[in-house]
């Protein structure tokens, strides 16, 4: 009966709260550790605030405030020096010690009325300081249990406990105050603490790992900082303090405002005690409601950040109704707000906010703000109390007027540590930057012809590059003489931006400079050398044509053919006035002399250059032929030239030329010269045509990208629905590529969230398929069967991660880039704890649709082993031996379907015929030519097909 009675517990707990195996013994303990705290506290707080009503009166309430802020810088001083010094284990089960003998003692004076007058002081300063330390303590304490990952599942529920513990306390004191003297509730707290101090003992030393019992002896030698110069050097924990810091001061005002009205109403102190204890218990009642109900699934829908905002919004509308009706109902209803918000949705948001500080800095930081900032603010809130109240003597509005003042300004922080909470986990994914940065200019050193002629002496290749492209395209004169050092670079792409920006030179004479280069090693720097050569020669350019033209050397008369093709492109009238077509009909009458190859090769060369940059119609022949030539330095040329041509007739054969990988780079450069009018066309037609090949299609997406219209982007949309997973990819990375480069083009939000729905999708659906595939593993089965699987659980497994990485890039077109990526980086860092950064980072950045579907699986990436609970969390339903193989083959990637073939094929599955006849027609001929191998002999092996 019992084991059954756990069993349930336990079904409940893993469905209601996500409450995982392995974790159950440590939630429940946690959670009775924060329960016996809290009920405990609220036993006390309702005897300690009804005695002192009683005793000192409602006038010094404000004093004992700024008592309890003296008494706390005392007490965080000497517990951040023992933090250093000692374990927390055995700080935390001394302090209980310590609060228990003292309750004790304090009970039995107040029970003989011993010293009452000042004994209540100490009672209420006391108990103020201990319940902020042991709470604080608890938290550290659960840092050290759970990970970040589960902290974030599993606080909400914890949490639930330390209100559960506030509903009974309160409830306890309001049934039994009345009827007996309150004091002897202490005896009550007491017996509670000791359970409690014996359960927080149990779980230092079972759950605690000893790495981590560690790090609070090692903060000593790691962090010389004290407490207040660490919070002062993190922006993170400034703001952190300052938010609780407004907080306890406002919750003070709120304290006040009802006790004030609640005293002016009840006078008894036994009366008052019950008033109290039932009003505390019911707040607690409805922080439980939203703690088990809403909390984490507010949390989790609006992130850390907005949540921490509903509570001084909340308490922001309670002011305003309290300031206009200052009643005792208002008053209920504001501290209503303070309680149950602060302990569910408030306290789970400010708990997360400190995930992301490092664990040594977390000890005493948490500590410090959790004593000193909170008893610092006490006394702060009773200073500004004893002015308004005792200093002006102003009525009950005056405080909800400052309350509300202190409201904004908590509200402005928060929205500051909003900020830097996310930056926090944004730093933990950037990768390290460099110590050093190579020496060269930056672009805020090009604001001045001092700093561009300096960037030309000492740039890199690189930069230099880039410099000259900007130089011509402003076609600045001033900067003409200093390119000339240029021309005697090492680099040939320096020497030909050079000659590119010195074509424009009108007021400086670099023939001269420029001649040695129609002799240069390099082919483009020969031709660029002439053209500059021609429009240095304005005034004699007939003459120094033909004598270049002429010149005995090859290598010469070449590159005063090639300029001339150049400058004519677009000058019919020059054409015919050198006679173009019959020089280059020359060459190649001289072409079919040669018979040294290297000539042959020369020419040819020569040729498909002046042919390409002359876009010469009437050799276009000759282009065609030259691509098909055995040099392959006369292959790429001839493909270059036809690009330089922008003749659609060209465009066909050059997407052929991308199959082969020596000659991908130079078709691709090529292609890049069209306009997008031309080429989109073939891209759609290749695009639908089923029996394009891959390896063309994957060359697509690189060329649309560099397109600037808007047909690039629709292209690339069409091409993401394609069946294989590289062309899916490639178009994805060239959609990142024109969000950078083209921002003007709309990339749909709408398009972006289809994609994005497929690709969880089949993430889900591939999932379940490897965990399927997993399980089917059977003791005997040969060696050749067990490699087969194994080759597609491997396959399986690089789809997972394939589809993640579509995921992430989906969302870099919905997001900034830079907050995505670094997201996908983490997740593939061997540190556990910068994976789980990458997921607490991105539950901050996505929006609230998205992260009921997103977050779980990718929580789920992290997971190292697959498991049926895991599925069971995604809702996502298991299939059979025989739904699995149907679905594969019923699925669109290629791959997996051989696979799976082959697969049934070494295991000589039953059903081998009736899942071959599924892929018989398949559009791929490797898919169906492997199925009908099947068909033919089913039961004979048929190897694994190479695909």
């Amino acid at each position: 009966m019992i084991e059954s009675l756990k069993a349930l517990s336990k079904e409940f707990l893993k469905r209601m709260f996500d409450i995982r195996v392995g974790e159950f013994r440590r939630v429940i303990l946690m959670q009775l550790n924060i329960f016996l705290l809290i009920l405990s506290l609220l036993i006390i707080k309702p005897v300690i605030n009804a005695h002192f009503l009683s005793i000192v009166g409602i006038q010094k309430l404000p004093l004992v405030f700024l008592l309890v802020a003296l008494a706390a810088l005392v007490v965080s001083t000497v517990y951040s020096r023992l933090l250093n010094r000692m374990a927390l284990g055995k700080i935390i089960f001394r302090t209980y010690l310590t609060s228990i003998l003292g309750i004790l003692t304090l009970a039995i004076l107040l029970r003989l009325g011993l010293f009452e007058s000042w004994i209540i002081y100490l009672f209420y300063i006391s108990m103020a300081i201990f319940s902020l330390l042991t709470t604080s303590q608890f938290w550290i304490l659960a840092n050290l249990v759970f990970n970040s990952l589960e902290a974030k599942r599993l606080f909400g529920f914890i949490s639930a406990g330390a209100i559960a513990g506030g509903v009974g306390g309160g409830y306890v004191t309001s049934a039994l105050a009345p009827n007996m003297d309150s004091t002897n509730l202490l005896f009550v707290v007491v017996l509670f603490l000791s359970i409690g101090m014996l359960i927080n003992r149990s779980i230092w030393k079972k759950y605690v790992p000893a790495f981590n019992r560690s790090i609070q002896t090692k903060q000593a030698k790691v962090i010389a900082e004290n407490p207040i110069r660490l919070i002062q050097n993190s922006k993170h924990l400034t703001y952190l303090a300052l938010i609780v810091g407004l907080s306890v001061v406002v919750a003070k005002l709120v304290e006040y405002q009802f006790s004030a009205l609640a005293s002016a109403r009840i006078s008894d102190p036994d009366e008052l005690a019950g008033f109290f204890g039932f009003w505390f218990s019911t707040f607690n009642v409805v922080s439980l409601v939203i703690q088990l109900l809403l909390t984490q699934r507010i949390v989790g829908l609006f992130g850390v950040g907005k949540s921490l905002f509903i509570l001084p919004g909340a308490l922001f509308l309670g002011g305003l109704t309290l300031l206009i009706a200052p009643v005792l109902w208002a008053g209920i209803a504001l501290k209503m707000f303070d309680i149950s918000l602060k302990q569910s949705i408030n306290k789970a948001a400010t708990e997360l906010l400190i995930l992301p500080v490092p664990m040594a800095i977390k000890g005493q930081a948490k500590t410090f703000i959790d004593v000193f900032v909170d008893t610092t603010a006490t006394g702060i809130g009773g200073l500004l109390l004893i002015f308004i109240i005792n200093g002006f003597n102003l009525p009950l509005r005056a405080v909800s007027i400052l309350m509300l003042g202190l409201i904004l300004i908590w509200v402005y922080f928060a929205l500051r540590v909003r900020k830097e909470y996310i930056l926090s986990f944004q730093e933990k994914l950037s990768p390290e930057k460099e110590t050093h940065q190579k020496k060269g200019f930056q672009l805020s050193e090009l604001t001045s012809l001092d700093g561009i002629r300096k960037a030309l002496q000492t740039g890199s290749e690189k930069q230099l590059i880039f410099l000259l492209s900007r130089i011509e395209e402003n076609k600045d004169q001033r900067l003409m003489a200093d390119l000339l050092p240029l021309l005697s670079h090492s680099a040939a792409s320096v020497r030909q931006s050079a000659l590119r920006c010195l074509y424009y030179a009108v007021n400086l004479n670099v023939t001269d400079a420029i001649r040695p280069l129609l002799r240069d090693s390099d082919d483009e720097v020969r031709y660029r050398a002439f053209s500059c050569l021609l429009a240095q020669s304005r005034n004699n350019r007939v003459d120094v044509l033909n004598a270049y033209l002429n010149h005995e050397d090859p290598v010469i008369n070449s590159a005063a053919l090639v300029g001339l093709a150049t400058e004519a492109r677009n000058n019919p009238e020059m054409k015919h006035i050198f006679n173009l077509d019959q020089l280059i009909h020359d060459k190649l009458q001289y072409l079919g002399l040669l018979t040294d190859e290297e000539s042959i090769s020369y020419y040819k060369i020569m040729i498909a250059r002046a042919v390409g940059y002359g876009k010469l119609e009437t050799f276009f022949p000759v282009l065609h032929q030259f691509m098909t030539d055995t040099d392959q330095r006369v292959i790429d040329n001839a493909i270059q030239a036809a690009g330089n041509t922008k003749a659609p007739e060209f465009i066909v054969e050059l997407f052929s030329f991308l199959i082969n990988k020596t000659t991908r780079p130079t078709a691709s450069k090529a292609l890049a010269q069209y306009e997008p009018d031309d080429i989109l066309p073939v891209l759609y037609d290749i695009c639908q045509d089923t029996t394009s090949n891959t390896d063309i299609l994957i060359q697509l997406p690189p060329i649309a990208a560099k397109m600037d219209t808007q047909r690039a982007v629709d292209f690339l949309f069409e091409l993401m629905q394609h069946r294989d997973v590289a062309v899916k990819l490639e178009a994805l990375q060239s959609l990142q590529y024109i969000k950078k480069h083209f921002p003007h083009l709309h990339i749909s939000n709408q398009r972006v969230l289809q994609n994005l729905n497929q690709e969880i999708t089949l993430y889900r659906s591939t999932l379940a398929f490897t965990y399927t595939a997993q399980q089917k593993q059977f003791p005997g089965e040969t060696e050749e069967v067990v490699q087969a699987r194994a080759e597609l659980i491997n396959l399986l497994e690089r789809r997972l991660d394939a589809t993640l990485e579509r995921i992430f890039r989906l969302l870099g077109l919905k997001y900034p880039p830079t907050d995505i990526f670094p997201v996908l980086e983490g997740f593939h860092h061997r540190d556990a704890t910068v994976r789980a950064n990458a997921v607490d980072y991105l539950d901050n950045i996505l929006e609230p649709a998205l992260k009921p579907v997103l977050m779980p699986l990718v929580e789920s990436a992290l997971m190292e082993n697959l498991s049926e609970e895991m599925l069971e969390r995604l809702n996502i339903k298991i299939p059979s031996e025989t739904d699995f193989y149907h679905a594969l083959l019923k699925g669109k990637d290629d791959r997996i379907k051989i696979a799976v073939l082959d697969l049934i094929a070494t295991m000589h599955y039953n059903d081998t015929k009736q899942l071959a006849e599924l892929v018989i027609q398949d559009d791929n001929p490797k898919v169906s030519s492997y199925a009908k191998r099947l068909l033919d002999n089913t039961s004979q092996d048929s190897g694994p097909a190479d695909l």
